[in-house]
């Protein structure tokens, strides 16, 4: 999923290495950052700003919190199943 700023490329993987993101500079391809932020990563979302993502967790019931400037976990959020929590709200900006 890319950045709001188009710079960055975040990529999650399908298991068995559903607990990794990359993150990447598109400019020269380049994965600038390896994270391991929870297990079953499948969904993501910026802020509108863009200073944050928001991770679902799905196997550990957690959102996490990465800050995009930092590279850092920042929070984490308890969430039941989170996976697929982000849908309606981008459904609403897509005008679905």
């Amino acid at each position: 999923m890319a950045e709001p700023t188009g710079k960055r490329v975040w990529v999650n993987f399908a298991f068995p290495d559903n607990g990794v993101v990359q993150v990447i500079d598109v400019p020269s391809m380049r994965v600038i950052k390896t994270l391991h932020p929870g297990r079953a990563i499948l969904h993501m979302e910026f802020t509108a700003r863009g200073d944050a993502v928001w991770l679902s967790s799905r196997d550990d019931d957690k959102l996490v919190v990465v800050d995009t400037t930092t590279l850092e976990t920042v929070g984490e959020l308890p969430a039941r199943g989170p996976s697929g929590i982000f849908f309606s709200w981008r459904a609403a900006r897509m005008g679905m």
